[in-house]
């Protein structure tokens, strides 16, 4: 198979999704002995897995943010009472 020749320095991610795809196709298409068809399917599978993370389908870990909002003072029967909850925010 002959390379391309790259006139940038930029790797796009489209780049990156054709190459692996061709590497699947590959993979798929290796022969063994004999010229029978004999599949590379772990290396299809990492193939697949990578271009899922290239979209980010994928992340290694899971962020979860989270927002707690303050409560301010409340007056009860007259008395002003300031919960003491979350973070201060002043």
């Amino acid at each position: 198979m002959p390379r391309k020749k790259k006139t940038t320095n930029k790797y796009s991610k489209q780049e990156s999704f054709e190459n692996l795809e061709t590497v699947q196709e590959l993979a798929l298409s290796r022969k063994g002995k004999d010229d029978e068809l004999n599949p590379d399917i772990s290396v299809f599978l990492k193939a697949e897995e990578l271009k899922g993370k290239l979209y980010g389908l994928y992340s290694d870990k899971s962020e979860t943010k989270m927002s707690l909002k303050k409560m301010g003072a409340v007056k009860i029967d007259g008395k002003e009472v300031k919960p003491n909850v979350g973070e201060n925010s002043e």
